[in-house]
């Protein structure tokens, strides 16, 4: 879990920082694939923000041994920070594959 936490730091600085240097990407896809692309985009960037947060109070709560406290958060933690991983590529693949480019 610890290497886990790491790429994921890893990749929230460089995901973070490139966009802080391109700026954002429209997407350009039309029809029911944009109303799609949208949904999923909210409900990541929504449990993106919200998983941070629990990831920190479960890592913490796990190196100071508190393990009936650690489960009773990371049984949330787990599938939120699973679902934005997994989203996030959705969303990429998404962005740059699924829609044509101008």
């Amino acid at each position: 879990m610890l290497s886990a936490f790491a790429c994921s730091t890893v990749f929230l600085i460089s995901y973070l920082t490139y966009h802080f240097q391109v700026g954002s990407v429209p997407f350009k896809g039309q029809g029911w694939v944009r109303t799609v692309y949208f949904a999923i985009l909210l409900t990541h960037t929504i449990l993106a923000a919200t998983v941070v947060p629990l990831v920190i109070i479960t890592l913490v709560r796990a190196l100071k041994q508190r393990f009936p406290a650690h489960r009773r958060i990371a049984r949330w933690t787990f599938p939120i920070w699973l679902y934005v991983s997994v989203t996030g590529v959705v969303v990429y693949g998404m962005l740059y594959w699924l829609a044509p480019q101008r």
